[in-house]
């Protein structure tokens, strides 16, 4: 068997210490502002898991800056619009110092919202209509719904 070799003291030798940039965190009211939605949106989003990636740190959802940009650029993309609209209406709305729901990103968010509805919607009534097949074949709802 192999001896393992000593550990090599470097106490004596600068270390290098790499930064990463920092990515800024946001909380839902402020990703919402900054993505021009309303925050139940973005609530709503969440918990039908569509819209931008989030994190959770105490129970509380946060938002990367990045993820929010990449959801920005996929409702453009998704709307045939290129990443230099997305930028020039970012900027454009920045310049104007408007803050508030922005009317691209509210219609596009409630076309995820819709998706999503149908989505889950449709699933749900395949349930309850398998349910009450096999619920209408049994004795019971004979007994139920065939009383005279």
């Amino acid at each position: 068997m192999k001896e393992p070799q000593p550990l090599v003291d470097l106490s004596g030798e600068p270390g290098t210490v790499f930064q990463f940039p920092r990515q800024q965190i946001l909380t839902r009211r402020q990703a919402a502002d900054y993505l021009g939605i309303s925050e139940k949106r973005l609530q709503i989003l969440s918990f039908l898991r569509e819209g931008p990636a989030s994190v959770k740190q105490g129970g509380i959802s946060h938002y990367r800056k990045d993820d929010l940009d990449t959801y920005a650029a996929t409702l453009f993309a998704d709307a045939g619009l290129s990443d230099d609209e997305l930028t020039r209406h970012r900027t454009q709305r920045a310049a104007n110092g408007f803050v508030g729901v922005d009317c691209f990103m509210d219609m596009a968010s409630r076309d995820d919202v819709s998706r999503a509805y149908a989505f889950y919607g449709g699933r749900i009534a395949i349930v309850v209509g398998m349910v009450v097949i096999v619920l209408s074949h049994t004795p019971l709802s004979r007994l139920l719904f065939h009383m005279q």
